[in-house]
């Protein structure tokens, strides 16, 4: 009489478990444009072009990309000599899918050849993430010569999701390095939105 009883409290705690499992809601991250900054942590007279929405944004890839869906936003000067910066954030399906797009894009955006100078950190541009899961920033002079000019990176991993930025100084009367900390910081700021929604 007891083993009967045994297996038969057995499988309803199985049974309860397939079925809490198959209840838990999905998760739910926020519309990907809400994570992108506008152009007002910038200096004044920078712009943002509109969010690039070309291709599909929510239909998974069946190339060899894996993001579910991605968004990409240019800042600029309207002066040519001033600057121009570049954001991309992809989710991905979960945060190893992500960690590995960082390590990947991390390996891009800080290597060293012979049009660029090493890549170091900014004395005047200190930055501490709050949210990142792993992140890196550094910048270097890209150019040969006379034609050198500041460019700076920030590649960053906030759980499913990877992000890039990429900054060019053409002239740094109009923007500087330290004018990168509150651009750095309000990159921040989004991000935490999506990780606070989980």
């Amino acid at each position: 009489m007891r083993k009967p009883s045994l297996l038969m409290v057995l499988l309803v705690w199985l049974n309860m478990c397939v079925c809490c499992t198959r209840s838990q809601p999905a998760v739910e991250y926020p519309p990907i444009d809400q994570l992108l900054i506008d152009e007002s942590p910038f200096p004044q007279g920078w712009d943002a072009s509109e969010p690039d929405m070309d291709f599909p944004p929510l239909a998974p890839w069946s190339s060899g990309r894996r993001e579910i869906e991605y968004i990409d936003r240019i800042y600029y000067t309207p002066s040519e000599r001033g600057g121009r910066a570049f954001i991309r954030i992809q989710r991905f399906g979960n945060s190893e899918a992500a960690a590995e797009e960082y390590a990947h894009k991390a390996d891009i955006a800080f290597r060293e050849t012979e049009w660029n100078m090493p890549w170091t950190v900014p004395t005047d541009l200190r930055f501490k993430s709050a949210v990142a899961d792993q992140y890196r920033y550094s910048c270097s002079m890209e150019g040969a010569g006379g034609l050198g000019r500041p460019t700076c990176a920030y590649i960053a991993q906030y759980g499913v999701y990877a992000l890039e930025f990429y900054i060019d100084f053409y002239d740094t009367g109009v923007i500087t390095y330290t004018d990168l900390l509150p651009v750095f910081q309000a990159i921040d700021e989004r991000m935490a939105l999506a990780l606070d929604s989980k």
